[in-house]
């Protein structure tokens, strides 16, 4: 493990033992990350973030990586619709929806698939299917199919602006090979780019950008002077109004990107989002972790988009309000969600349970005496 953190592989806590931390106690969790921790240390392995076994893991455990100060958690499931339930057996079927309960994976239709920053480690999804539910649920051993589904996520990451978090082991890395190469290709020929990122990265890049912040003044005559506080990282994306400076290039989904960090715009209405003053906090919360300036204010005619039904807001409404903003035709600026333009992003991470034989039966036993039989 040594040479491969020397090599620049990112290595991560995956638990004391390989066993289910969402039934376990709090207390008894600490105990088992430290002394995960304690090892890594002992032999000199650097390490910021974690990922449960079964990729199963509760409230008490985000409190508990809280405390012990990990950077992430990645951890949580989200599942994209790319295979077609005429194509299985009712028995592989239904095996597959038993994972996806056991994981208590979320739906991608529903959920925008992105980091959530958190009061303690940045929350980073990882997609399904991965490997294990391709093979080893749905029984799927042609490469080109495992390919296929690979780039179907991809392509709508990419397309949605989101993340892409691939799940691979490398037991099965001869049957995948050929699917993680396709989806390399393909993100490293994506204009506008895609970021090919570790977790650690990309964590990182969440509590970089969000200290970010862009101050817009009215100056008269249909004109706002921008100043932007953020890294040279920064995308800085503007539509439906003009920057009067030359470094403007069109970037994507009717968006320009603009590299300047002060300049002038030009704009019928304030390029920034108003609501209204009993929005819940909630709401202005997620909008400015997607970049926009929001304004509380009882004057809709100064905005391009005014949103007034933000009293309650759920998780499941952020995609909705996401797409909704996207749709609108009113003039707007943002800092987009990933650095050096790029579009999407992808990360490619290992889940090694076992490196030998003797690793699988140890960790069979492990869990055995951790359940008490």
């Amino acid at each position: 493990m040594s040479t491969l953190s020397n090599q620049g592989v990112e290595l991560v806590v995956h638990g004391y033992i390989h066993t289910d931390y969402k039934s376990i106690p709090s207390k008894e969790q600490a105990r088992h990350f430290q002394q995960a921790i304690d090892i890594f240390r002992i032999h000199r392995i650097p390490f910021v973030g974690f990922r449960a076994p079964y990729l199963r893991a509760s409230h008490e455990t985000h409190e508990v990586l809280s405390n012990l100060e990990f950077l992430y958690d990645s951890s949580c499931a989200i599942y994209w619709s790319v295979i077609k339930q005429n194509e299985y057996s009712p028995e592989a079927w239904s095996e597959y929806q038993r994972v996806l309960d056991f994981y208590q994976a979320k739906d991608a239709q529903d959920y925008l698939v992105l980091p959530k920053l958190t009061n303690g480690p940045v929350e980073i999804p990882v997609s399904i299917p991965d490997d294990e539910v391709m093979v080893d649920r749905l029984g799927i051993k042609d490469k080109k199919e495992i390919a296929r589904v690979w780039l179907a996520i991809l392509r709508q990451t990419y397309e949605r602006g989101e993340l892409f978090t691939v799940q691979l082991h490398p037991e099965r890395i001869s049957l995948c090979a050929n699917a993680l190469s396709t989806i390399l290709q393909e993100a490293r020929r994506s204009k506008p780019a895609v970021w090919i990122a570790t977790l650690g990265e990309i964590a990182e890049w969440w509590r970089e950008r969000n200290g970010f912040g862009l101050q817009v003044d009215a100056v008269g005559n249909s004109r706002y002077r921008v100043l932007a506080d953020c890294s040279e990282r920064a995308t800085l994306l503007l539509k439906n109004c003009r920057a009067e400076v030359p470094a403007v290039e069109y970037w994507s989904d009717g968006y320009q990107s603009i590299t300047a960090k002060g300049f002038m715009v030009r704009s019928s209405r304030r390029p920034v989002i108003g609501v209204a003053r009993d929005s819940s906090p909630d709401a202005t919360d997620f909008l400015r972790s997607e970049g926009f300036v929001v304004e509380r204010s009882d004057q809709p005619e100064n905005y391009g988009i005014y949103l007034s039904d933000l009293q309650s807001f759920r998780v499941t409404d952020e995609k909705p309000l996401s797409e909704k903003i996207e749709r609108s035709k009113a003039p707007l600026l943002r800092y987009w969600r990933w650095p050096h333009q790029a579009k999407s992003a992808l990360v490619v991470t290992g889940d090694v349970d076992a490196i030998t034989l003797f690793d699988f039966g140890l960790r069979i036993l492990e869990t055995w005496r951790q359940n008490g039989r």
